[in-house]
């Protein structure tokens, strides 16, 4: 019996998800939903864009080297409610100039949702997401994604990575935007610990970070610490002033810093905590590393 178009396109289209386990680059994402989590294979993980973050987002795969793309499998929890995201997918070789593959569209992720591509030999896939008319899982109305399948031709496997593409910059604009990192230590009791704020820059350089560091902890916690991070390309990481809470205690802490750097150059930010667990010892540890370029 012939095939009818769907069948043929199915049918010649690779079982290989060629994106599995490769490395993943987004444009922002919320405290302990990074692009990471899109390429592990589980559905109950997903990549959120950055809280009050504003569109457009993005998310891009490194496939390792150039393979035949034929088809994206994008998927959201089962569990999650209906979702229409519109987003546009491009395509790179070197992981620097983008070309459009698909023109933006709207796409129901219910919770999952097909794109057919044009048959092209390519490295990098990124999906540019314009608006979601949600709700997301928390009320906001953000880019996610739970699952990033890219397929090839029939007989089209993963092959060996190639040369190691420079990492993708997130551009920051003059004016505003809205930063926030948390984390939460529960060796001895739990403190959950966060940052607050926004990253302001004048348009020649100069950048400031405001806002707060809070930390909140449950009555048998050990006292934990945060401070916040932060360094350009050409300088060492430096540290915000630290706040602490043990034993249901609750603090927050003004922070105001600036500095300044060459446009182009990279900012990078992240989140440390400390929490004491025996006779005062106690490990540190960051949160995932926000990366801006002052462009």
């Amino acid at each position: 019996m012939a095939l009818e178009k769907d069948e043929a396109i199915v049918s010649l289209r690779g079982d290989s998800d060629l994106a599995a386990g490769r490395q993943m680059w987004a444009s922002s994402s919320s405290s302990g939903h990074g692009p990471g989590m899109v390429a592990d294979g589980l559905l109950h993980t997903w990549w959120e864009s950055g809280y009050k973050d504003p569109f457009p987002q993005w998310i891009q795969v490194d496939l390792g080297s150039r393979r035949t793309v034929r088809q994206l499998v994008l998927k959201l929890r089962d569990d999650w409610p209906a979702q229409n995201q519109t987003l546009t997918v491009e395509g790179s070789v070197d992981g620097s100039t983008f070309t459009t593959l698909v023109e933006s569209a709207n796409y129901d992720f219910a919770p999952h949702a097909t794109i057919d591509l044009p048959e092209i030999s390519t490295r990098c896939i990124r999906l540019v997401f314009t608006a979601n008319n949600g709700p997301g899982p928390w009320g906001e109305r953000g880019a996610f994604l739970s699952g990033f399948e890219v397929y090839g031709l029939a007989g089209e496997e993963p092959g060996e990575a190639g040369p190691s593409l420079p990492e993708p910059k997130v551009p920051v604009r003059p004016g505003q935007t809205y930063l926030g990192f948390g984390t939460h230590r529960s060796v001895a009791g739990t403190v959950h610990l966060s940052f607050k704020g926004d990253l302001r820059w004048d348009g020649q350089g100069g950048y400031t970070i405001s806002g707060s560091l809070e930390a909140n902890a449950t009555t048998d916690s050990r006292r934990a610490t945060v401070w916040l991070e932060y360094g350009g390309e050409s300088e060492s990481w430096k540290k915000s002033s630290e706040t602490e809470a043990a034993n249901g205690a609750s603090r927050k802490l003004a922070v105001n810093l600036s500095g300044k750097l060459a446009v182009g150059e990279k900012l990078e930010l992240r989140l440390g905590a400390w929490q004491g667990v025996v006779l005062g010892i106690g490990g540190t540890e960051y949160t995932e590393k926000r990366q801006y370029v002052i462009s």
